[in-house]
């Protein structure tokens, strides 16, 4: 179910209209500054507004109090009280009036059905088995209760009644004790008799219905005379008859826990008009830190409503500035991201993680410095191994705003946060197997020992407290790997989205669509992989993914492997072009293109893969058979050109731009050689230069980022590359002693 699920969401994302969606990338942003917006401090309480932290120094003005004001109490003292006063808090019991009664009728009921039982032994046995009466018990009573009536009862009932009446009225019987208040003798309980009217009495002076049945069987057995196994038997039906007369009220419970809090002052003296609070250039200090918290939250309360929406307007302002500094981001220099929702709104999910870690250390009261397990590393190396090492340091200072944000302006933790990050991100930029992610492990503790120890030295911390620290980072840095592998694992599986880690696994010639080709179509086979040597090596020339660059290649013309013989390279000496129309050989050269991505797709080739397919041709005109098809029609018309052009989409990245010249490049060096005896570094370089700019001129690289100096960069690298592939070899001669000696070989023989 669960594979299931991951399959409809990954075709969802693969396929839905949203990812296009101006509309929806306009809810993602709005949704996520929602969302990071309640987890700044306005969402929590009024502490940390100030945005400064104890140790640090007051940079602003002399701050005075310009009305006299309550001071609150820190969280730390607030604690400390209420667990003071919760001493004194126990669990609510209520009496239950009809508990007497209820025991009595139950009792009744018990000595009718034995009456009604009469003599029947399978009846009395299963009667009695069910009250735990052995059988002479059980004979004993069948003496008692006479089965003529089936309405008579033992001349011992009233007696039973009367012991357990006595025993309700003088005895606290309770049904069962709340885990939480078990097992401790010097506890006590609050027994609400009425409304207004409440009893704290010891535990000690309870008993559970177990006791009180042995209590009671103890009383029937001593005041009822008769013998041994009636009086027993009349002590467990007596017994099996007892209804708690005390019965916990979790409600009341919890009502009375919440009145006690409540009755804690969170105040703790007075701020008196005039009185100076810090001056510019002191040490903040926890007084003065509490200080200047109650004043901000003073202001609040003086302004009522109006300032409580100012102060949450101001936060989501502060929230979007952020969000917008991305945004801007990914839209001027990432614009492939920008474009497509499905990966801004991973890039979102992965922003909101360390952001609610971040709200978590806030909410987590501890000594133990938690904030530097906040796991922004993890933030860095995700968007590097999924998106690009320029992204995952973009990332890394964004998320390092956002958590010091959350954490009331945390300038210490964003910045060890972002020193670790970018060490992360580093590690990662060039990631070629899952083992390499733990090499970040010390890159990631070196980043944050740096940054702990540089901020810890200049406030004179304690070495205790930065051993603490310390010890933070490196629980960091051990989670931080283990935790983005399994991440990348999931967001492959259900985004549509490719490290390289996971592309790294197609770059493998004995894939078992390569493995088709190269015994199908070899020609094609070897066409492909000295494109994919093109390509990989032009986009590390421009600093393009030359990985993704190779694997797109390798596979953007497998199309060919169920029509080998409609393309030229895999031909013998007759050319199947010769025999069928114009438009038909259009229309086969063009099914490569729709065959292949079939293929690809029952491969199960991921979308960046698949993307090479159709792009490696974008929507150019198959001149041949079209300028054929103009000779063939004269003057009867012109054929039309749609029929001619392949499919597209254009090229939209860097990579499947570098395929689409890589593949027509390499034709262009063959065309060359066969016009050329010995060609030249420079005449291939100006036929490339054509190609190049009948390319441009044909809009096929509109839709890329490639810049005019990646052209030229890339001209160079095919035409440096394809000389030594095309030049011209020397004809060795058969020399006549090779030729004697095989036939002396021959005849040895023979």
């Amino acid at each position: 179910m669960i594979k299931e699920f991951i399959g409809k969401t990954r075709d969802t994302i693969r396929t839905g209209k949203w990812r296009g969606s101006k509309t929806a990338r306009l809810v993602i942003a709005i949704t996520l500054t929602v969302l990071l917006a309640l987890l700044f401090p306005q969402a929590q309480s009024p502490q940390n507004v100030t945005g400064y932290s104890v140790g640090s120094l007051w940079t602003n003005a002399d701050v005075s109090a310009p009305f006299s004001f309550r001071l609150l109490k820190s969280e730390q003292r607030k604690r400390q009280d209420i667990a003071k006063a919760l001493e004194n808090f126990y669990p609510v019991f209520v009496i239950d009036s009809s508990a007497k009664r209820a025991t009595l009728d139950s009792l009744e009921k018990i000595f009718a059905a034995f009456g009604s039982a009469g003599q029947s032994p399978r009846t009395l046995d299963s009667l009695g088995s069910s009250f735990g009466l052995s059988p002479e018990e059980i004979k004993a009573l069948t003496n008692i209760f006479s089965s003529q009536t089936g309405k008579n009862v033992p001349v011992s009932a009233e007696q039973s009644e009367e012991i357990i009446s006595k025993l309700l009225a003088s005895s606290n019987i309770i049904s069962s004790m709340p885990a939480a208040y078990s097992g401790n003798a010097a506890q006590k309980i609050v027994v609400r008799k009425r409304a207004n009217e409440e009893e704290i009495i010891p535990i000690s002076g309870l008993i559970n219905k177990d006791a009180a049945k042995s209590i009671l069987f103890e009383k029937v057995t001593k005041e009822i005379h008769a013998p041994k196994e009636e009086k027993n038997g009349l002590a467990k039906l007596a017994a099996a008859s007892i209804v708690p007369n005390l019965s916990y009220s979790a409600d009341a419970t919890e009502e009375s826990r919440k009145e006690i809090i409540d009755r804690v002052p969170k105040t703790e003296g007075v701020i008196l008009e005039g009185q100076k609070i810090i001056g510019k250039g002191e040490v903040i200090t926890p007084a003065a830190k509490a200080a200047l918290e109650s004043l901000a939250q003073a202001r609040i309360d003086l302004g009522g409503p109006g300032a409580i929406v100012a102060r949450a307007l101001g936060t989501a302002g502060h929230v979007a500035i952020i969000v917008l500094l991305f945004v801007l981001y990914v839209k001027f220099i990432r614009r492939r991201i920008y474009k497509d929702n499905a990966q801004l709104l991973l890039i979102s999910l992965i922003l909101i993680f360390p952001a609610f870690l971040a709200y978590l250390s806030v909410g987590i009261q501890t000594s133990f410095p938690i904030e530097y397990l906040i796991l922004i590393p993890v933030t860095s190396m995700l968007l590097t191994v999924l998106f690009d090492s320029r992204t995952g340091f973009y990332g890394t200072v964004i998320v390092a705003l956002l958590v010091a944000g959350i954490r009331g302006n945390d300038y210490n933790v964003a910045l060890a946060g972002l020193s670790a990050g970018a060490f992360a991100a580093y590690t990662v930029r060039d990631l070629r197997s899952r083992s390499q992610l733990f090499k970040s492990i010390g890159y990631i503790f070196l980043g944050y020992s740096i940054a702990i120890m540089a901020l810890a030295f200049e406030r004179g911390a304690p070495f205790s407290e930065i051993g603490l620290e310390l010890a933070a980072a490196a629980g960091n840095a051990l989670l931080s790997p283990v935790l983005t592998l399994a991440a990348v694992l999931i967001v492959e599986a259900v985004f549509d989205t490719m490290s390289d880690l996971r592309l790294s696994d197609f770059n493998d010639i004995n894939h078992p669509l390569l493995r088709r080709l190269a015994e199908e179509a070899p020609g094609t086979y070897h066409h492909t992989m000295l494109v994919a040597q093109l390509a990989e090596n032009a986009a590390l020339a421009i600093g393009a993914n030359a990985l993704l660059a190779k694997v797109g290649a390798m596979f953007h013309d497998v199309g060919k492997i169920l029509s080998p013989n409609d393309f030229i390279e895999n031909q013998g000496h007759e050319n199947i072009h010769d025999s069928i129309s114009s438009h038909e050989s259009a229309s086969r050269v063009r099914a490569h293109v729709t065959r292949g991505i079939t293929l690809a797709r029952e491969e199960k080739l991921p979308e960046k893969i698949l993307d090479f397919i159709p792009m490696h041709h974008g929507t150019l005109q198959i001149s041949f058979f079209y300028q054929r098809a103009l000779d063939a029609a004269g003057s009867e018309g012109v054929p039309d050109e749609n029929l001619f052009r392949y499919p597209g989409p254009k090229p939209n990245t860097k990579e499947t731009a570098i395929v689409m010249l890589a593949d027509a490049s390499e034709a262009v060096a063959r065309t060359l050689a066969l016009r050329v005896e010995e060609p030249t570094v420079e005449q291939l370089d100006h036929d490339l230069a054509a190609l190049f700019r009948n390319r441009i001129g044909d809009g096929q690289l509109d839709d890329c980022d490639l810049t005019l100096h990646d052209l030229v960069i890339i001209r160079s690298v095919f035409a440096r590359l394809l000389i030594g592939s095309f030049h011209s070899r020397i004809t060795y001669p058969l020399m006549q002693s090779l030729t004697s000696n095989y036939r002396g070989a021959q005849a040895v023989v023979s």
